[in-house]
């Protein structure tokens, strides 16, 4: 009686964390993203993603519009290299969307590194003129006409007219959110844009591509 009291109450806490979290998945297509694997675009490009980085911020769940749930001192580097920075604690259940910026606002730029997962040594972080990288994709592809055939997207950049950090609201239907590099790669033409290492014009509009491949897994 008392072991079986136990696994219910291990049970439920078990069940209580899912719902108080999201899982962060990167993908290719429908496949599960594997970091220095070989993949096959659409078109025919063969591609391998070496790096997958980027800054989640400003968590919220909303439910009819309204703000339900805030995070305070909302900043998270989710790595595809580490596993464990994919999971998030966020209370989804309580609302109906899930509200976050990709990427560093531009006060918290401004305001100079910090520590924790904005710390410099983490690898995502210019300078103080030119903020945090938002968003970092490296690997390679025969079509690249770089040394060793490599193609990086560091997108970054809080100034006017070419800020980067971009607001994402998406409907909750699930705990699992995917990132499909996939969709990211073939909004671009790899043998002509390869390689954005600063705050651009380009910069800005690759990082809406980006933007644009977040999205839930729908529960069955």
């Amino acid at each position: 009686m008392k072991r079986a009291i136990i696994g219910f109450f291990l049970a439920f806490i078990s069940i209580c964390a899912t719902a108080q979290s999201v899982r962060f998945a990167p993908g290719f297509g429908d496949d599960e993203l594997k970091l220095d694997s070989s993949y096959v675009l659409p078109n025919g490009t063969e591609v391998s993603v070496e790096t997958l980085r980027f800054y989640i911020s400003n968590v919220e769940v909303h439910k009819n519009g309204t703000a339900v749930w805030t995070e305070s001192a909302s900043y998270h580097l989710l790595d595809a290299a580490k596993p464990e920075s994919l999971h998030l604690f966020i209370p989804i259940k309580q609302g109906d969307t899930l509200v976050f910026l990709l990427g560093i606002d531009s006060l918290t730029n401004v305001s100079g590194a910090m520590g924790g997962d904005l710390d410099p040594s983490r690898g995502m972080y210019w300078a103080w003129n030119s903020g945090y990288i938002n968003f970092k994709l490296e690997g390679t592809s025969p079509i690249c006409n770089t040394r060793n055939n490599a193609f990086e997207f560091h997108l970054g950049g809080y100034a006017y007219p070419t800020p980067t950090v971009q607001r994402i609201e998406l409907p909750v239907t699930g705990n699992l959110l995917q990132v499909d590099v996939e969709a990211f790669l073939n909004q671009i033409n790899l043998e002509e844009e390869n390689r954005v290492m600063s705050p651009s014009a380009e910069s800005a509009v690759l990082a809406k591509k980006a933007a644009s491949i977040f999205h839930f897994q729908d529960e069955k």
